[in-house]
């Protein structure tokens, strides 16, 4: 186990790297398209959200093949990823073990999050909006639900002090987002529509960056404190 939680924050942080090379090159690969400039012939950070990296055919008309490989490679991989790393609550701290039930919730969170973004990898918006949509809420939702539990659970350890804050913020952030993200403002205005495009591109890097700080943070704790040695054998059981 201790190996496992070991090579999984390995695994996050090579592959949260990865998605912001894709994704990157998904943007230069994209051939143009929005909703309010259908003649671009290049990605719009402010008009494009990122999910139109992941759709078949581009608002212009145009086969967006490259660039929605990439995004299901970057998602999906992302997902699975997420999915391997759900039980790191074991790696937070000795008295983790004393809430079980919330460290087994967050497992939990972190698989339907991870599920969802595999789930988003392989529904386009402009094929299965509704399920695209779908995925979306629930990938962002429960990562805050887990984020909100892993917070709780490394307060306890002095050591982790610096990835509770940066946990935190990037919780107001998600928090904020999610309440955007199912309040409003309406993506018929361009004001609206241009908002919406920017947030989510902005929430999804941060989770990424998130990811792999907290991954980093957690494999040195790790490296330094490997619970064996003080004669807890059997802690990663």
């Amino acid at each position: 186990m201790y190996k496992m939680l070991l090579r999984s924050c390995k695994l996050v942080m090579i592959t949260s790297v990865f998605f912001v090379i894709l994704t990157g090159l998904a943007m230069v690969a994209y051939p143009g398209g929005s909703k309010y400039d259908r003649t671009s012939v290049h990605y719009n950070i402010f008009l494009n959200f990122f999910s139109d990296l992941g759709t078949t055919i581009t608002y212009s008309g145009k086969q967006n093949t490259l660039s929605n490989i990439l995004f299901i490679i970057a998602l999906g991989s992302t997902g699975l990823v997420m999915i391997y790393f759900s039980k790191i609550w074991r790696a937070i701290d000795t008295t983790s073990h004393e809430h079980k039930i919330l460290g087994f919730l967050s497992k939990i969170f972190l698989v339907i999050s991870g599920s969802s973004f595999i789930g988003l990898a392989f529904t386009p918006w402009n094929k299965f909006f509704d399920f695209h949509l779908i995925f979306f809420k629930l990938a962002f939702s429960f990562l805050l639900a887990w984020t909100l539990i892993i917070i709780f659970l490394q307060f306890s350890n002095r050591k982790m002090r610096g990835l509770v804050i940066v946990n935190i913020i990037f919780a107001l952030f998600l928090s904020g987002y999610d309440y955007f993200l199912f309040t409003g403002p309406n993506f018929g205005s361009e004001e609206g529509f241009e908002f919406q495009a920017i947030t989510q591109k902005l929430i999804v890097y941060l989770a990424i960056v998130n990811l792999f700080i907290q991954a980093f943070g957690i494999k040195r704790f790790l490296r330094s404190a490997d619970f064996r040695r003080n004669g807890m054998k059997n802690f990663y059981v």
